[in-house]
């Protein structure tokens, strides 16, 4: 009986052994099981992630393209937004945007990064030819995985070797035509382009030709409004003979005095247009005042000075205008605070009004005024510099007398040649 139990028992033991083996086993295949679940669920989280970044990275690049562009005056600054954009979005250091000539048909680079300087100015792609010139003349991306391998980019030395891999060319499509291309190259270390890369470049060429067309669109109502305050200009000029072509000298030296700041187009435009029209508000005046030829009475000098606000209710109303509205009201302000209409003194004065303001003055002592004649330049020189610091911004009136006296040694060297 003894024997028997002990057999069962040793079977028993022996099942128990091979059980737990086998349990073991199974825990062990289930914990690697478990194991290359959760390290390709890692994968995949971290490719999602990766993707995630790369969508937000996308995302935060347009929304930056598109604040970037929102200042941007003409087509030459926002092809060169749009180049380095792409190619930050794309991870490349080269591209170039080009655009048709409606002339002769074929494209020539705007703006270039990465590209050299000799081959941006004398680079020319005839619609049909090569890829850009494909691309421009069908309107359908191209995308090339490896430029050695394409004919297309066959070089004659076959020694060269291009800085890139791969390349992809976008169309511009404008309003019902195609304006230009985009294209980026990948640098060879970096990587090679992919689907979501051309999708990507093709949002950011539509965006972008859809502000080519604005702009263009914009600098046509630019040349009408031009004309207009041309022609506002010229109505003060006929109401107040003294102003005869004061306009235009304000404008042209306002335009001289901003380039030699370095001040951005856009704000080169508004102050020149401010040039033009500061004394628009001279039109609510009556012309008995204007062209009184003695001195003003105290109440003819109260309604002289309105003029700056007349000038800012007449422009201010019109959204165009509106930025150049300050600099016609604060024309008449002095450096420290003692001009008017509102006694604005140093910075507080728009930068605009602060140079019309010197402008204006120096143009005012030498034209011929109804109750004297005009004053010598030199004269006005020295007015303008014991001004400096009190009546008007010192740093203009230097910018202002050194554009005078280039001026009149460029005349002098003229009449000297023409001499010889």
């Amino acid at each position: 009986m003894n024997d028997v139990l002990l057999s069962v028992s040793v079977v028993l033991f022996l099942l128990l052994i091979v059980w737990t083996f086998r349990i073991r086993r199974k825990l062990k295949e289930t914990e690697e099981d478990y194991a290359k679940e959760t390290e390709l669920l890692k994968t995949k989280l971290s490719e999602n992630s990766v993707d995630a970044d790369n969508l937000m990275n996308m995302l935060t690049g347009l929304h930056e393209f598109g604040m970037s562009v929102s200042g941007i005056g003409t087509q030459k600054e926002l092809a060169e937004s749009v180049v380095n954009i792409a190619c930050k979005l794309t991870s490349a250091q080269a591209g170039s945007l080009m655009f048709i000539d409606k002339d002769i048909n074929d494209l020539y680079i705007l703006a270039a990064k990465g590209l050299p300087e000799d081959v941006v100015k004398v680079v020319r792609i005839k619609l049909g030819e090569n890829i850009s010139g494909k691309v421009a003349q069908t309107g359908k991306p191209i995308f090339v995985e490896d430029i050695e391998a394409d004919i297309r980019f066959l070089r004659p030395n076959s020694n060269e070797r291009y800085e890139t891999k791969s390349f992809v060319s976008v169309p511009l499509r404008g309003r019902n035509k195609i304006i230009g291309v985009l294209n980026i190259n990948a640098a060879r270390e970096i990587k090679s382009f992919d689907d979501r890369d051309i999708r990507l470049l093709t949002i950011l060429a539509d965006q972008s030709a859809m502000l080519f067309d604005n702009l263009e669109l914009y600098k046509g109502i630019q040349g009408f409004y031009f004309e207009m305050i041309n022609t506002l200009a010229r109505m003060i000029d006929a109401k107040d003979s003294y102003t005869h072509d004061h306009a235009d000298r304000a404008y042209k030296y306002a335009i001289r005095i901003a380039q030699n700041m370095k001040l951005p187009e856009a704000i080169m435009t508004h102050i020149g247009y401010a040039a033009l029209m500061h004394d628009i508000g001279k039109i609510g005046i009556e012309e008995t005042i204007l062209k009184k030829q003695g001195k003003l009475t105290p109440e003819e000098t109260v309604i002289i000075k309105q003029h700056p606000q007349i000038g800012n209710k007449i422009i201010a109303p019109v959204t165009f205008l509106a930025p150049i509205a300050p600099m016609v009201l604060y024309h008449q302000e002095w450096y420290n605070g003692n001009g008017y209409p509102e006694g604005l003194a140093g910075e507080e004065i728009p930068l605009g009004a602060r140079i019309v303001a010197v402008i204006d003055s120096y143009d005012a002592m030498t034209s011929d005024r109804p109750y004297r004649k005009s004053l010598s330049q030199e004269y006005a020189i020295d007015e303008l510099k014991r001004g400096a610091g009190t009546q008007f911004d010192p740093n203009i009136v230097n910018i202002f007398i050194d554009i005078l006296q280039n001026e009149k040694k460029a005349q002098s060297q003229n009449q000297n040649s023409n001499l010889n």
